[in-house]
């Protein structure tokens, strides 16, 4: 009796170590696809020099909302190509089944979000036919955009363009 409880004991752990193998890979090539693409870099660097056009246009004295809207509509177009090339994750949808959903590292899709909805928020305010801005709170709220895709960059690991990303000048004296 002693000789099949340790045949059987040998045979579980065979059992959980093959498992185990055959679980471990597949870890490893999720790890793998979680990496940004190589196209990220370049999209990143494009996303980056949009937003360096809205800073100019949206921080200056005054204001140039005309230059600042189609920079925006820009940027918007980037983040869904940065979604489309698998560099960001995109909103959870009824249509796949929640294991084919890429949501990315944690936050990474909370800061997504945050900054479509940024972006749409500043370009409402500049769009023809809204009311003018308030020079100081629109260039506040660029500030707190422009955060929100740096935190973006860094939670979903997207490599930092080259010249880093934009900020907002200081205001004229």
């Amino acid at each position: 009796m002693k000789k099949f409880a340790t045949v059987g004991s040998l045979l579980v752990v065979l059992f959980v170590a093959a498992v185990v193998a055959a679980v471990v890979p597949g870890a490893t090539a999720k790890e793998n696809a979680a990496e940004p693409p190589v196209a990220c870099a370049g999209l990143v660097a494009q996303f980056a020099d949009t937003l360096k056009k809205v800073v100019g246009a949206l921080t200056a004295v005054p204001p140039v909302p005309a230059e600042g809207a189609p920079a925006l509509g820009d940027a918007l177009g980037l983040l869904a190509a940065l979604q489309d090339a698998k560099c960001l994750p995109k909103p959870p949808v009824s249509a796949l089944p929640a294991e084919e959903q890429v949501l990315g590292p944690e936050l990474c899709l909370s800061h997504v979000m945050a900054v479509f909805a940024g972006v749409y928020s500043v370009l409402g305010k500049v769009v023809v036919g809204a009311v003018p801005p308030d020079p100081t709170k629109l260039r506040n709220e660029v500030s707190a955009v422009l955060k929100t895709v740096h935190d973006m960059v860094q939670n979903c690991g997207l490599p930092v363009p080259p010249g880093g990303l934009p900020t907002v000048p200081n205001p004229p004296a």
